[in-house]
């Protein structure tokens, strides 16, 4: 089958083509950010582009009832709330099957990354916000009410984090990492790969405000691996792609672990094998396996 898969952020729509585990026709978009209407034009206009579609395959942000096709939440995109996945069907006239970005990422970590054989791990990304997918026994987690995972929306601070950024998902934002230090050096950019070259070459603000981020995030992973203890926890999104990234998270984690009065057993803490094609392949792996069920 040759699938045209979407991962969906709140800042940018990647897209491929995959067919037989086979990626082409790579790109991105800027996600709109108004109406729901303005995004599937942004989606139908990328499929115009591609030939001889069998399928389209999402991964999204939100809570979203795979059988039901349904999306009861729609995350960063809120007008996707409460939509019923069928009536795109209807409108690309082609099959889709949807789930949540976190665990695509997952799905192609389980399937063909570094979660392969790992019984109890985490799949966490950054971006935008932040994603996570929870694996038990060897298979993903979701929960009573499909919101296992849903690490955005811990509350990091006080009962007023929603409306004070103070959530997991603001707090572990590398889109707001990115602003914080831009703000703080008084320029004007959103550019991740600017900012890491300052910390690289160890400019005082950018360290200083990079090293604080890394140490909540480290502490949310803590918290994480007291509650259900995982094995592994591998880390996705574009900013893993820079070992400064992953190197900061691995040093502020360790920090904690240093003042116990005796050895913790804790996760071993590893980046995602593909990254930013983890989603688009996740998203493409559970279409083929949902269609071999029907």
């Amino acid at each position: 089958m040759r699938i045209a898969s979407f991962d969906v952020g709140g800042t940018f729509i990647k897209y491929c083509v995959i067919e037989n585990g086979e990626i082409s026709q790579k790109g991105k978009v800027d996600t709109p950010r108004d109406t729901q209407e303005a995004f599937l034009r942004q989606i139908k206009k990328v499929l115009e582009s591609m030939n001889n579609i069998d399928g389209i395959a999402f991964s999204m942000p939100g809570v979203i009832h795979v059988d039901k096709k349904y999306i009861a939440m729609g995350g960063s995109l809120l007008y996707n709330n409460h939509t019923d996945v069928k009536e795109w069907e209807k409108y690309f006239n082609l099959p889709i099957e949807i789930e949540n970005d976190a665990r695509c990422g997952a799905i192609c970590e389980m399937k063909i990354g570094n979660m392969q054989g790992v019984k109890n791990g985490l799949v966490i990304t950054f971006g935008t916000g932040v994603g996570g997918a929870i694996i038990i026994n060897g298979s993903i987690h979701k929960g009573s009410h499909l919101i296992a995972g849903e690490l955005s929306i811990i509350f990091a601070k006080d009962k007023l984090s929603h409306a004070t950024g103070g959530t997991f998902g603001s707090i572990g934002s590398v889109y707001n990492l990115v602003s914080r230090i831009a703000q703080a050096k008084g320029i004007d950019t959103k550019d991740g790969k600017e900012i890491f070259q300052w910390i690289e070459e160890n400019d005082s603000v950018a360290t200083e405000i990079f090293e604080k981020y890394c140490y909540e995030v480290a502490q949310q992973l803590y918290n994480i691996q007291i509650v259900y203890d995982p094995e592994k926890i591998c880390v996705g999104g574009g900013a893993s792609e820079n070992p400064i990234y992953l190197n900061g998270l691995k040093k502020a984690y360790e920090e904690y672990y240093k003042t116990f009065p005796f050895k913790f057993p804790h996760a071993e803490l590893d980046k995602c094998k593909y990254n930013n094609d983890a989603n688009l392949l996740g998203a493409y792996y559970h279409y083929i396996e949902r269609h071999k069920e029907h």
